[in-house]
This record gives structure tokens, sequence and C-alpha cells, in this order.
């Protein structure tokens, strides 16, 4: 919601242009989309539930979009997934067949929908979130004794962060704990974990943990996401590159984490391609974890090339200057 609708919907402010938002769970709704109060409609983040209530959904939404059309205003439908690859397919080839134009948050999602349906598809990447953080990587704190051989210790734990809202992306990330901890073997790994509260979580963090591997537990928020950028060495993005819904998905992490100032380990997701001299991408991420640990001195640069990528393409700004070049090439006013 924030990145689809409210910070866009903030850049357009900034540019003059106003945006309504209204919810589709009563009929009054519709005097809300008539011409002389809007000047194109964009059907965003839809929640589209199996079960007893998706007639109702579906109702709600076709209607609208019925509603929209015999006025002759524009529709744009606005995708962050590969609806085609779920079972929900079938209501969005309805609401499709009234739309005039796609908004995806993605090239790779562009694409699946170009072979699908007919119509003008637009790119609109996901806006940064966050304050820009100077660039840091220094993962290795040893003691003066240490250094100088008269004592041995441990380094502190490499403070790895890893954030998602939901259980099927915790899923990518649980893959990894017997990886992880074979890198602890080497130096001791804090795992930061930063999502919506799940019971079913406990058993795998429980099975996993260990004495060099420590896991942490932390509810997502937004500030609990800038604190734990602000405290980690690196973040680590994995992704199921075979999941048709989801290898679709825009940057938006991986943007959020280097313009923190903040090393990314990542599977290489095609989304990420830009980024391949700014973050590591890799399909063994322990593996990338090594070659960051062993080349810190070089990654710094790397998160400064990244932040050149986010600040040109990917700033509040720029998302609002496209948004505003697709609702012009739909006529809207």
């Amino acid at each position: 919601m924030r990145f689809r609708i409210g910070m866009p919907a903030q850049a357009l402010a900034a540019l003059g242009i106003e945006s309504g938002f209204i919810g589709l769970d009563t009929p009054e709704v519709l005097e809300h989309v008539a011409p002389e109060r809007v000047d194109a409609v964009v059907f965003s983040k839809l929640s589209t539930p199996r079960g007893p209530t998706f007639d109702a959904f579906t109702e709600a939404y076709l209607g609208t979009a019925d509603f929209a059309r015999a006025r002759g205003l524009p529709i744009i439908v606005d995708l962050v997934d590969n609806v085609f690859a779920t079972d929900r397919s079938d209501f969005f080839e309805l609401l499709l067949a009234r739309a005039d134009a796609l908004s995806v948050a993605s090239e790779t999602l562009a694409e699946a929908c170009r072979r699908r349906v007919r119509l003008p598809v637009h790119v609109v990447a996901d806006p940064v979130e966050g304050a820009q953080r100077p660039p840091q990587f220094a993962p290795r704190r040893e003691s003066l004794l240490s250094r100088l051989g008269l004592r041995h210790a441990d380094p502190r734990p490499l403070r790895v962060l890893w954030y998602g809202g939901q259980y099927r992306n915790f899923l990518d990330l649980a893959a990894l704990f017997p990886s992880l901890s074979g890198l602890a073997d080497a130096q001791p790994v804090e795992l930061a974990i930063v999502m919506n509260r799940d019971e079913r979580i406990s058993r795998e963090l429980e099975s996993a943990r260990s004495a060099r591997l420590v896991m942490r537990f932390v509810e997502w928020s937004l500030s609990a996401v800038s604190e734990e950028l602000e405290r980690c060495d690196l973040v680590v993005l994995p992704a199921d590159l075979h999941d048709e819904m989801r290898a679709v998905a825009s940057p938006n992490r991986l943007i959020r984490a280097l313009w923190a100032g903040r090393a990314v380990v990542a599977h290489p997701l095609p989304s990420y391609a830009e980024f391949r001299d700014a973050a590591l991408l890799s399909a063994d991420l322990p593996d990338a974890i090594r070659w960051t640990l062993a080349h810190a001195g070089e990654i710094p640069a790397r998160i400064g090339r990244g932040q050149e990528i986010v600040a040109a393409r990917y700033s509040r700004e720029a998302i609002g200057r496209r948004w505003r070049e697709v609702l012009g090439s739909m006529g809207a006013r």
C-alpha cells in the first residue's frame, strides 16, 4: 500500500495532481467515481480472497470498473505480482478486460503481462523508502590485544539482517539456515529477522539456533526496519527464483538497504540485475557473504554505486514523474 498508493500519491501531490482513495465495500462509493470528480481510475493492491467473500469482492471491483468505463474514465490496473500464476487469475482477466492499461512494478512482470493481455503495459517502480545513510561496511572489530596476538578472541558476531512481511517470504530464509550455521563456524553470526508475527516460525528458529548462530525475531514495523538497518553489517535477501508469482518482484527491499548504506547479498532476481555492481548477487548466498567479508574494502564503493542508481531512478520525485507520464498517456488531464 505504501509503495503503490501512499508514496506515489504524495509524489503526485507535489506535482499538483490530487489523489482520492475509496474502498469498495459499499455501493455509495460509486458516487465518487464520476467524470466531474476524477480524471482516471486506478485499481491497486486488490484484495481478492477465495471463499465466501470472493463473489462480493468480484462484484464490487468489476461493478466499479463498469461504472467508470460507462462514463468514459480511463482505467489502469496496477499489479506487483504475476497474478496469472495464482488461483485468482480468472478474476484479474475479467478486470483487465475492462481496463485501458496496466502498470506494473518490474520489467519482468511487464513481460509476463504482455504475453497475456493486449493492453499498454507501463513499468512504474516502487519508490525508495527511508533516509539515505553514508555507505558503511566494517563487520570485524577486533580488540587491540587480539590484533597484537596477545589474546585470542572471536570477532564480534557478523550482524545479518533479513526483512519481509509474510511467512511465505520467511520460508526462503529458512532454507538458508543450514548453510548459515556452516558460515557461523568461522565467525559467529547474529541474524535479525524482521517480519509480521507468526506462530509458525517458532519451530524453525528453535531447530536452527546454535551457540554461534543467534537469531532474533523482531516484529515488523517501519521503525523496526530502520533501527535494524542502522545496527546490521549486511542484508541478506534470499528468493525462490522458480516461483512464477514472486520472481517478478520489484527491488524495493534491495534499494531500501542500499539507500540505508548497507551491503546487500541477494539471490539474482531479474529486477536486481541493474544493481549487479552494487549488491552481491549469487545463487550461493553464504559464499557471497564470504566474498563480501574477504573484500570488505571494496564494499562501500559498491554501496555508493547502488545509491547513485537509487537516486536517479527510484526517488519519490522520479516515481511521481513516472506516474504522471502514465496518467498523461491515458488522456487524463
